[in-house]
């Protein structure tokens, strides 16, 4: 069985290259990050959104952009988000195609929801970018054999332009959720501001969190160290908890300023909200939240997630020696 998994192993290497490419990386940065800027494009004069971009839901595919977007927004109108390095030569990284799905009135700004019509990702060579997704659909393919899954499963398409997605860097924070006794704490990436004063969060919807966040309707976002990013990866765990013991967390906690919940004292920054609005929108379900406080408690690394192939577009350009 051994000389069977070791020439397994090889051949995986001679078609797909070097195992040590990663779908998704972990790397610290500063927040916000200064590494790519993201702009909405065929709406008018491009504009800004690095800040207020989000996933709504992964199936099917759909992006969230906030804004003081005029009347000319319809459902027939086509967009692109693209990724630009931000410093250096400013080049284009990656494009999402984007067709508007509906909107969602925000005091006097809007959320647009997006669906994607396709993408192009320019961090790799096209040979190795497509080695690299050929890759994905052999582990995916692996993974279904041994598990029998038969859960949502995102087509190649839409799963190439999350790629794209995490070309830009996106924070990992600690959501505390509590709702009588019961109380959970979990990470999530799946975030972010869409509006002057609304933040948005999609769970996916089999997670045993929605239930609780819908009771409780309050949230502390906790942003996470990057030398804690082991243990915030090991909470995701509680994605499949309806509740934890507290008394069994891996550090210490302190009750927030306004709600009282409890947050890690490493925390960054924790950012406490109250839940105004949630809709299922396919795989997951989307809350739209609006901020109650919003404190920095430190400076320092933030973890954030990004795309592997990314990664290999950084550490190619010298930015990657805070990553992991």
């Amino acid at each position: 069985m051994d000389i069977i998994r070791r020439t397994s192993r090889a051949l995986e290497r001679l078609v797909f290259g070097s195992s040590e490419f990663h779908q998704q990386c972990a790397v610290g940065l500063c927040n916000p990050q200064a590494e790519v800027s993201v702009q909405l494009h065929g709406l008018g004069a491009p504009c800004d959104v690095t800040e207020r971009n989000v996933i709504a839901a992964a199936r099917p595919l759909t992006i969230g952009i906030g804004g003081p977007f005029g009347p000319t927004m319809h459902r027939r109108s086509q967009a692109s988000l693209n990724f630009y390095e931000r410093g250096g030569k400013k080049r284009l990284l990656g494009v999402i195609g984007l067709r508007l799905k509906e909107t969602i009135p925000l005091g006097g700004e809007q959320l647009c929801l997006f669906e994607t019509r396709d993408c192009r990702n320019h961090c790799l060579p096209w040979g190795q970018l497509w080695a690299r997704y050929l890759q994905q659909s052999y582990k995916q393919w692996r993974s279904r054999r041994r598990c029998n899954a038969s859960g949502f499963r995102m087509v190649r398409r839409e799963l190439h332009s999350v790629f794209v997605f995490y070309i830009c860097p996106r924070p990992v924070v600690l959501v505390t959720v509590v709702d009588g006794d019961l109380v959970n704490l979990f990470p999530m990436d799946l975030i972010g501001p869409v509006g002057t004063q609304h933040f948005s969060l999609a769970l996916h919807s089999t997670s045993a969190a929605v239930p609780l966040v819908e009771r409780s309707r309050r949230i502390a976002l906790s942003s996470v160290p990057v030398e804690q990013s082991s243990v915030a990866i090991e909470l995701g765990q509680n994605h499949k908890k309806s509740g934890i013991d507290r008394a069994r967390l891996p550090f210490a906690t302190t009750a927030t300023p306004v709600l009282g919940l409890p947050v890690p004292r490493f925390s960054l920054r924790v950012r406490e909200m109250e839940i105004e609005a949630a809709r299922d929108l396919g795989s997951h379900r989307f809350f739209l939240a609006r901020t109650l406080s919003d404190q920095r408690w430190a400076d320092g690394s933030q973890l954030f997630f990004i795309h592997g192939s990314y990664q290999v577009w950084r550490q190619h350009n010298e930015l990657g020696r805070f990553s992991s």
